[in-house]
């Protein structure tokens, strides 16, 4: 009898988490529906392309290719690094790239692309300009924003977001995992970061696009391993609007399976140690999202073969063609059919990923992204 109490409880508990999952995808379905990006013809020029790179070794050829890539796009673009970085004798002196060196003594209680970034804002930021972040293994696809931002700016909305298109590294498996993260983009966040103009589910840092005054009252003063999602919770708090972009910026995926448990648990650990900052509303929807989600579907996983709990799945079915169809997807960019038979694992990566980081990651994790 107890036993059995004890796995109502554990049934229950993920039962509802996977539910609230299949209620945001029936509104991120919504939204993509109905919320199209707005643009005018004439491009916003008063603009700025910002990188900020470990720029060590492990980064090298992501970060080189991502400079080449956007000085001839765009014609110029911003590198911030530390102090002492491997690569920096390298990186001097490259055509079209404005390189900012953050000194060894500034602020040392904040850590990791946070630190760099309050102190571009403090250095640099115009207050009526337009900065483009984008990490090291970024490629901005298009330049649609450019032609939303004036669009935006007049609705006094004041950040975006684009949308991530992953690009394969050394791991197949780790690629297809990652286009969770586009199809998250163009219905969950869209939703949110779109549609009603709150990221409450908070913001990445591929493509964030931030009016220059903003930065200025914000920053990112916060020590944190999610400087992103600190920054959008200031954002909420504040009542400011945001959109999302139609741009979508391709990422490397993570080299490893290892690599990608990392980086999600970095995301994770971050995250829950930052939520106690955020407004109530964000709070709610992040843990029901983010954290009952994980052990929703870690412990739904193990317990799926009672039975007699069939009838409760009705409930979850929007978030279980959610998963399949994203995953077989990914296999399908991967050209690699033979991958369809670790569907039912994926998802367990993904959510043991948040435990496992949670546990293990002590720090600013940088992941070899070469």
């Amino acid at each position: 009898m107890e036993q059995e109490v004890i796995v109502d409880g554990l049934v229950t508990v993920a039962l509802l988490g996977v539910v609230v999952y299949s209620v945001l995808i029936s509104l991120g379905v919504t939204s993509y529906i109905i919320n199209k990006p707005k643009r005018v013809e004439k491009k916003a020029g008063n603009f700025e392309i910002v990188i900020v790179s470990k720029a060590d070794h492990r980064v090298k050829n992501s970060l080189l290719e991502s400079l080449r890539y956007h000085t001839r796009r765009f014609g110029k673009v911003t590198l911030v690094i530390d102090e002492g970085a491997p690569l920096t004798g390298l990186l001097r002196g490259i055509r079209g790239v404005k390189l900012i060196i953050v000194p060894s003594s500034y602020r040392r209680d904040l850590i990791g692309k946070g630190r760099a970034l309050q102190y571009f804002v403090d250095c640099c930021v115009e207050r009526d300009k337009w900065y483009v972040f984008i990490d090291d293994d970024n490629l901005i696809l298009d330049d649609t924003f450019l032609y939303e931002i004036p669009v935006y700016e007049a609705e006094g909305r004041v950040a975006a977001n684009g949308v991530i298109i992953p690009r394969p590294g050394r791991s197949t498996v780790a690629y297809v995992m990652d286009w969770i993260r586009f199809m998250d983009d163009i219905l969950i966040y869209r939703f949110f970061t779109g549609l009603i103009g709150k990221p409450l589910l908070g913001l990445h840092g591929d493509l964030l696009i931030v009016k220059g005054s903003v930065l200025k009252e914000i920053g990112f003063n916060k020590r944190t391993l999610t400087e992103d999602f600190e920054f959008a919770s200031s954002l909420v708090r504040r009542g400011y609007k945001t959109w999302q972009s139609a741009t979508r910026v391709s990422i490397r995926s993570p080299n490893s399976v290892k690599d990608l448990v990392l980086q999600r648990g970095r995301w994770f650990k971050g995250i829950f140690y930052g939520i106690k900052r955020a407004p109530i509303g964000m709070k709610i929807l992040v843990i029901l999202r983010s954290f009952a989600f994980s052990i929703g579907l870690f412990i739904l996983l193990l317990f799926i073969p009672f039975v007699y709990y069939v009838g409760y799945l009705w409930f979850i079915v929007p978030s279980g063609l959610y998963y399949v169809s994203t995953y077989s997807y990914g296999v399908y960019k991967s050209r690699k059919p033979i991958l369809l038979l670790l569907l039912p694992f994926f998802g367990f990566i993904e959510a043991s990923s948040r435990i496992y980081g949670f546990i293990m990651v002590n720090g600013y994790v940088v992941i070899d992204k070469n």
